[in-house]
């Protein structure tokens, strides 16, 4: 795990007192190392700030990147989550007459909103409204989502419209307005007091607060970066809850899920990943190295002027080592790609994969560079081929899986099964103490995209020990698999 080694290597020598057998940062490494991120951010976020003055700089170091790579992996379950579900939410509406759930349309329609398609969501939200039989709350659902795609295509009469019809004394509804003024950028509509007041309104009833509203309301406190909020609420929730349970039959039961969950979740991560890496700056023995992952960090949340700077402060730094020096300069190679220098930036990854003595890690960083941005990058793709056909040994596990995960962007799925699966720890091919969980999540859905439905599924049953949110994606899974097998298409995860 090239983070905690990178940790261990630099931090640990350069902090001003040695770590404790007992120290909550030393513990919390360990942690990090078997991917249990959820534990160690819950347990040192608790204790960092009254960590001794010498160490709370690299206990915040810790926390930061902790968060970062969390967030790393909820972004990626998110974009699966949306293409998963929507693949099996459009075969649910296939299915017709009795056995033909109600509900689906409401759910196609948000989850066309969530990837960005706010035209495609207005046809089914409005055939879930014209429908019978709907109870008037599931109806007024509907139209605040409607109303909302209205809004993204620049309809805002019809939006108002729709949404001045919406009852603001039910909790859940108000809550379902709030998130959608918040997708929709309108500040001063105050969706946070919105949000503010519908979970107090649903705790004082004294009844269970509905999964809808808590991830109606995470929605907004991720939008408007109220960080500690956000996470209280994630840690206070039951991740694996679904939104809505219809039942259809004796034997047909159907989990809908909010898709937005998992992406809020993911940002919640990174704000707090920033702000504890940021404190970490501030310990001049640590700033060069908090620079390698505030770079991060930046890139990952869109900002990539401040990406820049943090990453050329690094590389700047003589004390760091070659590689990692190497590796910013890869991850650098993307930020000038997107402030459209992109000659120079293609010219620095074709100089580190050209770079002797060949370091795998470094031309893995360039795979994951050229990737994350969506760029073709022959030279690199073609010198790491004949990289890993002639290397042996675990030191190209890394530069197996940058392929594998390359070629999934270009949805060449064989391929992408193929390195990935060179570059798993084969003797524990599922647990994530022995596999990035990110890489996991790509090895999941090359198998999803090549129909192996079994081998996807035992990858998230492994990782839901850890990361229970990842069963609306088992759910949506398990489904098309039982469509493909002919079944009705009932969903059974217990």
């Amino acid at each position: 795990m090239k983070q905690f080694v990178f940790f261990c290597a630099m931090i640990v020598s350069l902090s001003a007192a040695a770590f404790a057998a007992e120290d909550p940062v030393t513990h919390a490494m360990k942690l990090f190392e078997k991917r249990h991120y959820g534990e160690a951010a819950g347990m040192l976020r608790a204790q960092v700030s009254s960590l001794e003055q010498g160490k709370q700089g690299a206990g915040y170091l810790t926390l930061g990147m902790i968060y970062l790579k969390n967030a790393e992996l909820h972004r990626e379950l998110q974009q699966v989550t949306v293409a998963v579900s929507a693949d099996y939410l459009k075969r649910l509406t296939f299915l017709k007459g009795k056995g033909r759930s109600r509900f689906v349309d409401l759910y196609l329609g948000e989850a066309f909103l969530e990837a960005g398609k706010p035209d495609q969501a207005a046809a089914p939200l409005e055939q879930f409204i014209s429908s019978e039989g709907i109870e008037p709350r599931s109806t007024a659902m509907a139209k605040v989502a409607l109303g909302l795609s209205h809004y993204l295509r620049n309809n805002k009469q019809k939006a108002d419209e729709l949404w001045g019809g919406v009852d603001t004394t039910d909790p859940e509804l108000k809550s379902a307005l709030a998130a959608a003024y918040s997708k929709a950028g309108l500040v001063e509509k105050n969706p946070v007091a919105l949000a503010d007041e519908s979970l107090a309104q649903a705790k004082k009833s004294g009844k269970r607060v509905p999964t809808r509203l808590l991830k109606n309301v995470l929605a907004v406190y991720a939008k408007a970066g109220l960080t500690e909020k956000g996470l209280a609420l994630v840690n206070s929730s039951d991740l694996k809850g679904f939104s809505y349970r219809e039942v259809l039959s004796r034997t047909k039961v159907i989990n809908y899920y909010d898709l937005s969950l998992l992406g809020d979740i993911s940002t919640l991560y990174l704000q707090a990943s920033i702000v504890a890496l940021e404190k970490a700056s501030a310990d001049a023995k640590l700033r060069a190295t908090v620079n390698y992952y505030l770079g991060e960090a930046y890139s990952l949340s869109g900002n990539v002027e401040q990406s820049a700077k943090t990453t050329a402060s690094f590389i700047s730094s003589a004390q760091m080592p070659q590689q990692y020096r190497d590796k910013a300069m890869a991850r650098q190679g993307a930020n000038q790609y997107l402030r459209g220098r992109q000659f120079e930036a293609l010219g620095v990854w074709d100089e580190l994969s050209r770079k002797q003595p060949e370091d795998p890690e470094v031309l893995a960083e360039v795979l994951i560079a050229c990737s994350g941005i969506k760029v073709d990058c022959p030279k690199p793709v073609k010198k790491a081929v004949a990289s890993v056909e002639t290397g042996e040994g675990r030191k190209f596990f890394t530069l197996n899986i940058a392929l594998g995960r390359y070629y999934l962007g270009k949805k060449d799925y064989a391929r992408a099964v193929s390195f990935m699966e060179a570059g798993r720890d084969k003797s524990n091919k599922n647990k994530i103490e022995s596999n990035d969980p990110v890489m996991l999540v790509s090895l999941a859905e090359a198998y999803y995209r090549t129909k192996k439905f079994s081998e996807a599924l035992e990858i998230y049953f492994e990782m839901s020990k850890q990361f229970p949110e990842v069963r609306q994606i088992q759910e949506a899974m398990q489904g098309i698999y039982s469509m493909e097998h002919k079944s009705a298409g009932d969903v059974k995860i217990f």
